[in-house]
């Protein structure tokens, strides 16, 4: 309806109005060739063309718009008499009515190669200008400056003062509604699909000028120090223990310590109550862990609290042992450094260039949390701050000892200025080659850094679409609590077992052989998502394979011994602890869990004491038998 009129379609039949002050029928037209020009309805529940949700007829105070899912040309009759004015070509455009033009965003459909979004004359329907494809089913939406619409992942933002495209591209519009504005703030729902998931749930968007979306920042003013930074009691870690997430910097699950024969359950502590623990690591006769509420515990050989201190915000991943200090990352934006020995707090420094906090899944925490965790190398600590990367990513090498910064880098979060594209902090934080690491969620699959100088080794991609998908656990525990493994045997063969980001796909755990002639073996996404829909096409040939569907998440891979924490595909109810024999794949030894284990949440010392972290707060120690 417009202000005046209220129009209605029956379809193949005719096109009418009624006064709406009078409710009085102002025409009807039955002309054949409008009839003809509509068309018959057409299927819209695909996700290729859109859902019959999408509105088909629009209006303004002179035309009547028939356009969406289930027309194959767009028709343009008047709102004097509904006599057909022009038609355009393609009709699963999702239209924006603006003063200027009409904006058609256009589908990217396969069968119809270049089809792209365009702005439209009202007069006669002569295209203006192009944009970026829409994305299939997302319904596009406008505002007072710009339209949004879903390109190939992400969002896709039309300037229309200049008609330039940026991207955001951590979250994509859902399929019914699109980006819904409202009261200067945007807005995304969720999704009914998993597909090209970064963010997800309710998220809104508030107004912001230029230097609060890139703020400057003294990188200096975080640190805050709290006692003697140099006289500390020894922890007496050794080279092999446990001492960060996974074993190692690489996240790899590889230890040199040789997996028990046989085990039993030496000890149970509580770590927590209410909210997930983080993986344990373990040296010099210790095991520590922390969780969503903030704490920080100790234990000691025989299950016993030795200490526990505070974080102000959830500590999602595991603590990193080193130079008898223990250090964390925290939601609160911070990173902290602890005495191992006894818990003191040595310093503390806040990575992000603000202190505000904003809700994220019901918990305040920091809009520039430390969510990834932190990596040490030698004497310095590596952390990275934020959740998008359109308020800016912020990566830190601090001083183990004294916790100042080293060096920052902090322009990585817009690494496109022409799309406004950049490096999200969606993934933990890993040191591989030289560099440092982590998801990047969306554009840029994995962020890398130098690791001298913290310089972003990205190139620039000047693009509106993305293709990685991430679950980042700390968001989504539920979707991205499942591990897959890619361990490279003494022979060259390969132990895999790939698990989908959303925790929607699997395959089997196998070994598979050396490739032959040394040919390339078929890369695979960090999230998994492209390899398993392709089971068998480019894979190299199964040595063996696990064939009861076994989901697991956590691994310690011990020289020929793999030992794997899960459970079975349709029993999530019974998990367990398995040591696998990786030459034959056969099980050496089964015991069961009263809980499932947290993602990497496995850990072994130098007495080949295994611990392991549950989702129900519980930590356990297994020993040799």
């Amino acid at each position: 309806m417009n202000d005046e009129k209220l129009f209605f379609y029956a379809p193949e039949k005719f096109l009418a109005a009624v006064d709406l002050k009078t409710g009085k029928q102002l025409w009807e037209n039955k002309d054949e060739d409008l009839l003809t020009a509509i068309g018959e309805n057409h299927q819209a529940q695909l996700w290729k063309t859109g859902y019959s949700t999408s509105c088909y007829l629009k209006c303004n105070d002179k035309q009547i718009f028939f356009a969406g899912p289930q027309r194959l040309k767009m028709v343009v009759a008047s709102a004097e008499d509904g006599k057909l004015q022009w038609t355009y070509p393609t009709g699963n455009v999702q239209l924006v009515l603006r003063e200027d033009a009409i904006y058609a965003a256009g589908p990217l459909i396969r069968e119809v190669p270049g089809e792209t979004g365009v702005r439209l004359a009202y007069e006669d329907g002569k295209v203006l200008s192009g944009f970026p494809s829409r994305r299939a089913c997302t319904r596009a939406t406008g505002g007072v400056d710009s339209i949004f619409f879903r390109a190939s992942g992400g969002t896709v933002r039309v300037m229309t003062d200049n008609n330039n495209a940026t991207h955001i591209d951590p979250m994509r519009p859902p399929c019914q509604d699109g980006v819904l504005i409202s009261n200067g703030h945007f807005y995304w729902g969720p999704w009914m699909c998993g597909c090209q998931l970064s963010l997800y749930g309710n998220i809104c968007l508030a107004p912001a000028t230029e230097n609060e979306n890139h703020p400057p920042m003294n990188f200096h003013d975080g640190l805050m120090t709290y006692s003697n930074n140099t006289d500390l009691e020894p922890l007496a870690a050794q080279k092999s223990d446990w001492v960060t997430y996974r074993g190692t910097n690489a996240r790899n699950d590889v230890t040199e310590i040789e997996l028990p024969e046989q085990v039993k359950l030496a000890w149970t502590s509580k770590v927590c109550d209410t909210e997930l623990p983080t993986a344990p690591v373990a040296a010099g006769g210790m095991v520590f862990a922390a969780d969503r509420n903030g704490a920080v515990t100790a234990f000691d050989s025989d299950g016993k609290q030795v200490w526990k201190s505070y974080t102000a915000g959830a500590v999602n991943y595991s603590p990193s042992i080193a130079k008898d200090r223990l250090f964390v990352g925290c939601s609160d934006g911070c990173v902290y450094a602890f005495a191992a020995k006894t818990g003191q707090l040595l310093w503390k420094n806040r990575v992000g260039p603000k202190t505000n906090r904003i809700l994220v899944f019901d918990k305040l925490v920091s809009g520039f949390p430390v969510s990834g965790g932190v990596a040490v190398q030698d004497e310095t600590v590596f952390a990275a701050a934020g959740i998008t990367h359109y308020d800016g990513t912020f990566v830190v090498a601090l001083d183990a000892i004294t916790g100042e910064v080293k060096k920052y880098n902090d322009s990585s979060g817009q690494l496109s200025a022409e799309s406004n594209n950049g490096i999200s902090v969606q993934g933990n934080l890993a040191i591989v080659d030289g560099q440092l690491q982590f998801l990047g969620g969306g554009v840029y699959e994995t962020a890398q850094y130098d690791i001298e100088n913290l310089q972003c080794l990205n190139s620039p991609k000047v693009q509106v679409t993305s293709q990685y998908r991430t679950a980042f656990y700390p968001f989504y525990p539920k979707y991205g609590k499942y591990l897959s493994l890619e361990h490279t045997c003494s022979d060259g063969s390969k132990l895999c077992l790939d698990a989908t980001y959303d925790g929607s796909d699997f395959n089997n755990l196998a070994l598979q052989s050396v490739q032959p002639n040394g040919e390339p073996r078929t890369p695979k996404e960090a999230s998994r998502f492209s390899v398993t829909r392709r089971r068998g096409k480019g894979l190299p040939k199964n040595i063996w394979e696990d064939t009861k569907n076994r989901r697991f998440t956590s691994y310690i891979v011990s020289g020929d011994q793999l030992l794997g924490a899960g459970h079975l595909d349709d029993k999530p109810e019974e998990p367990f602890l398995v040591a696998i024999n990786i030459k034959d794949g056969k099980d050496l030894w089964k015991i069961p869990l009263p809980a499932n284990c947290v993602k990497g949440g496995a850990a072994i010392d130098q007495n080949r004491n295994i611990y392991l972290a549950l989702e129900d707060g519980q930590l356990l120690c297994f020993q040799p038998e």
